[in-house]
């Protein structure tokens, strides 16, 4: 019998449950590293596109790399992964780099 694995916590931040209600978000493509190579290192694995930075004496700062869908404006990109974010890292600011704009003719992603 396997045990369930735990959370990927940095700094008191899930990033894989950060991850998965960022690539959620409508208006995201999906995350990427970018050319600063963004993440967070785990045990044996990396998190692309979610970075967690110690505040001193507050919540940790949470930064967040994505590459947008097209036709959507950065403000509302921002604010969608903001609220996203929110309840998992309650208090936490929210950077959102917004590294790309999807082309979906140039690459075939949806």
């Amino acid at each position: 019998m396997t045990s369930p694995a735990a959370p990927a916590l940095v700094d008191g931040v899930d990033v894989d449950a950060v991850a998965a209600a960022v690539t959620a978000c409508p208006a995201v493509a999906r995350l990427t590293a970018g050319r600063a190579g963004a993440g967070s290192y785990l045990p044996g694995r990396r998190v692309a596109g979610v970075a967690v930075r110690p505040a001193p004496g507050g919540p940790a700062r949470v930064a967040v790399h994505v590459v947008a869908r097209t036709g959507v404006p950065v403000g509302e990109v921002a604010g969608q992964v903001r609220t996203a974010v929110a309840p998992l890292a309650p208090g936490s600011p929210v950077d959102v780099a917004i590294e790309d704009v999807l082309d979906p003719l140039a690459d075939g992603t949806p």
